[in-house]
């Protein structure tokens, strides 16, 4: 009885104390240096951007006058600010331009999804939605052409919405986005000049593809406005913001692999 009492004590243990162990490295983080970038950047670019506001769209408006003959010149009070446009007359599809389009982009649609469409996933579905805007746009000018309620007026301020929008976000979102990295004080520099690209990069384009669609107005036809909008507008934006966004990264990367060891810690 007593070998049996004592049975238990002998394979007795001590439960051990296990300490934390390193799953890996991470990026050093400091919250003094994010918060100072974030308003650092969004504070000067903004100011930027409220001050060359209305000059920018008075170029645009000149130039855009210049270039289109028979435009007119209004202006839009957004805010405190007096936004100008210059815009020529536009002109409604005939029935006959309608019903090509409607055609052209039915049996475009057709094709692509059927099982004889061989071309990649990724062509695929940016072709059938570019096929579907003008589906949708074309069947509408056949069949409601006298109730199309925009003309080139409403065009004219809603893209000027739309690029307001675009200079005053695009410092928020990437300085936001961007002053993550806080783990050295070349990363304040790399951010301000990947904002200072991106509205650099906003003005010009955006300026071209407001001549370039005024044009298309024009000599062409309002059956091509939704695809100004779905496929040329706010996506095209979004894209060249993630590219200047990806180059940041790539900086930051070389950065990195330089003096990998001073901007790493071991994470617990």
């Amino acid at each position: 009885m007593a070998s049996r009492q004592a049975y238990p004590k002998i394979f007795e243990v001590e439960k051990p104390v296990i300490g934390y162990a390193r799953f890996g490295r991470v990026l050093k983080f400091n919250k003094y240096l994010f918060i100072l970038q974030l308003i650092l950047l969004v504070v000067v670019f903004e100011l930027l951007v409220i001050f060359f506001l209305e000059d920018y769209f008075k170029i645009l408006s000149d130039i855009a006058r210049r270039i289109l003959e028979d435009s007119y010149t209004g202006s839009y009070k957004f805010l405190s600010f007096k936004l100008e446009y210059s815009i020529p007359q536009g002109r409604l599809p005939t029935l006959q331009e309608s019903s090509i389009y409607l055609l052209v982009s039915s049996l475009s649609l057709i094709f692509l999804l059927s099982k004889f469409n061989r071309l990649s996933k990724y062509i695929s579905a940016w072709l059938i939605y570019i096929s579907f805007v003008y589906f949708v746009s074309s069947f509408y000018f056949v069949f409601f052409l006298g109730s199309f309620p925009y003309t080139e007026r409403d065009f004219a301020m809603l893209y000027i919405l739309q690029q307001t929008g675009v200079f005053l976000f695009t410092p928020i979102l990437l300085a936001l986005s961007l002053s993550l990295f806080t783990f050295s004080w070349l990363n304040l520099p790399l951010n301000a000049i990947t904002i200072a690209l991106s509205l650099t990069y906003s003005s010009v384009f955006g300026g071209l593809r407001y001549i370039v669609f005024a044009y298309t107005l024009k000599n062409l036809s309002y059956i091509h406005m939704p695809a100004m909008f779905f496929l040329f507008g706010p996506l095209l934006d979004f894209i060249y913001m993630v590219s200047f966004y990806s180059l940041c990264l790539y900086m930051t990367t070389i950065l990195l692999q330089k003096r990998r060891e001073v901007f790493y810690e071991w994470g617990y």
